[in-house]
């Protein structure tokens, strides 16, 4: 088993419930992972056999820009699409995890985050 990692992907999107944060926006950086058993990309070294990085960036970037009240929702889309994009892999876990930098939200709190994972084995 082996692991792609999609380390923070930096995004401007318009997710929560206020209505200034669907106005002005806010930034993001999203985390993506896909585990799996990746031995036949290894051996044929062909990206057609691979879950390839820069699908996985696109996926986050589409998904990032609908706007959403929850990033809970925006996850799950995520996943979604990461699913349904590399269905014919043989994957064990796909997981994300969505960081709000700077929340409007009384107090000190620089960021939050949400992390999901699905397993499939």
């Amino acid at each position: 088993m082996a692991k792609i990692v999609v380390r923070d992907l930096r995004s401007y999107a318009f997710h929560g419930c206020l209505d200034a944060e669907k106005k002005i926006g806010g930034h993001y950086e999203t985390t993506v992972w896909v585990e799996g058993d990746f031995n036949k990309s290894e051996q044929t070294d062909l990206l057609k056999d691979a879950v390839d990085y820069e699908t996985l960036g696109l996926i986050v970037q589409e998904e990032m820009k609908t706007s959403s009240n929850l990033i809970e929702n925006v996850a799950c889309r995520i996943l979604n699409e990461i699913e349904k994009s590399f269905s014919n892999h043989d994957l064990f876990n796909v997981g994300i995890k969505i960081v709000k930098i700077n929340p409007p939200v009384k107090g000190d709190v620089p960021q939050v985050e949400y992390i999901k994972e699905k397993k499939y084995k």
